[in-house]
């Protein structure tokens, strides 16, 4: 749990920083983040969105460079992100493999981070034969089953909210449950900082 993100005791403040929105590959996390935008308001803003604009497609990047040379363009990406006040209120969706590189863990610690959760029987009709993300060759199931496990304890130790994205939950229900989560939290008084007697 991120502990400073509640909003400071007695003010009623709301933080304005982006919810970044984590969790495995083919999750669904964009598609999430565009229904809480057109639904809910929020701006929209996707790293690999982002990269793919400035950079190229991801597939090539991984092919010309290799996986540090991306996962510096993604950290970098992120950063800059976070700090821009025109994504003050953005549900943020980064890639899969974002939170394992050490300087994106750090700064989530600081963030509001809502991770989808969902499991293999969810995904694998999703990634079956898939050719567009190396990090799933050369046997696509297998290994989004080992990233999976790898990544998983990570996402869960950043989680400030876990939202089940498994089955066939429609992205409306999801979508409502982090809209009303994140207007919890950010309503909710810090009763762990002292009130002056």
């Amino acid at each position: 749990m991120n502990a400073q993100f509640p909003a400071p005791a007695g003010t009623g403040a709301v933080p304005q920083r982006p919810v970044v929105l984590i969790g495995p590959m083919a999750a669904g996390k964009s598609f999430l983040a565009l229904h809480m935008a057109k639904f809910y308001g929020y701006d929209f803003v996707d790293a690999d969105q982002l990269i793919v604009s400035r950079h190229g497609v991801i597939a090539e990047i991984f092919a010309r460079h290799g996986e540090k040379y991306f996962r510096d363009l993604e950290a970098d990406t992120i950063a800059e992100v976070l700090r821009d006040p025109d994504h003050a209120d953005a549900i943020f969706s980064v890639g899969g493999g974002a939170p394992m590189t050490p300087s994106v863990r750090e700064a989530l610690r600081h963030e509001l981070v809502a991770y989808l959760e969902v499991d293999a029987a969810t995904v694998l009709p999703r990634i079956r034969g898939s050719r567009s993300r190396p990090m799933l060759r050369p046997d696509p199931e297998q290994r989004w089953q080992e990233l999976y496990e790898a990544r998983r304890g990570c996402y869960e130790e950043l989680a400030d909210i876990v939202l089940d994205g498994t089955g066939d939950r429609p992205v409306a229900e999801i979508a409502a449950e982090l809209h009303e989560r994140i207007t919890r939290l950010r309503t909710t008084p810090d009763t762990t900082q002292e009130v002056p007697s």
